[in-house]
């Protein structure tokens, strides 16, 4: 019996899927008109803040409240450094979203403004980091309400060479002046991440050519 693509193998009882790129399962509403395409979903990359530990810029380790919990809080001009490593399941050249989750010590509404400045570059000696990166921004106004968890997120992002998984995005987060009257309240971040679409799909290789 021939072995469709996308059909269940009645061998084996296994669905079987094209190991090409950009190939994957969609969401979406099928009708007649055709009215909701079908779209790949997203997901979140996440990774870990690093701070340098000394300097003026270094967001300080603070206590939320009188509560157990810790967080980095950031003044105007705090940075972060979080390296993003690329999924298998991304949807080739696709655009992501950067995006910044905080939230704040009490009710100010002024905007919070974040910068973003990343860098990437593909693994398995395919391609160099640019020293300088690429810088996008993005703020929201203060909620009015004590440590609501807010995301700040940039417009879509379109990065070079971003085809393929087990690259790494490179992200420098920093808090920088929003141009008039800053939040005063103390601004906690607790992470960073990437929204990109997802194949839902692993790859065949787990090597350049990944898709082959």
């Amino acid at each position: 019996m021939k072995k469709e693509a996308g059909t269940v193998d009645y061998f084996t009882d296994d669905v079987v899927m094209p190991a090409a790129t950009g190939k994957g399962f969609k969401i979406g509403t099928w009708n007649e008109s055709d009215a909701e395409s079908p779209a790949f979903g997203w997901r979140d990359i996440t990774g870990p803040i690093v701070v340098k530990g000394v300097g003026a810029k270094d967001p300080s380790w603070t206590q939320v409240g009188a509560g157990p919990f810790f967080c980095y809080a950031f003044g105007v001009a705090d940075e972060c450094w979080i390296p993003f490593h690329i999924p298998h399941d991304i949807v080739p050249g696709a655009p992501v979203h950067l995006h910044v989750h905080w939230f704040p010590s009490g009710t100010n509404t002024q905007p919070v403004k974040w910068q973003f400045t990343y860098t990437y570059a593909k693994g398995f000696n395919q391609g160099a980091y640019t020293a300088a990166g690429t810088t996008a921004t993005a703020q929201s106004a203060g909620p009015g309400v004590a440590y609501q968890n807010m995301v700040t997120e940039t417009e879509a992002i379109t990065i070079a060479g971003l085809t393929e998984p087990d690259g790494i995005l490179y992200l420098h987060l920093s808090r920088v002046t929003n141009g008039g009257t800053n939040n005063t309240d103390t601004i906690f971040v607790t992470t960073a991440d990437i929204h990109y679409q997802s194949t839902n799909m692993p790859t065949r290789g787990k090597a350049p050519g990944f898709y082959l």
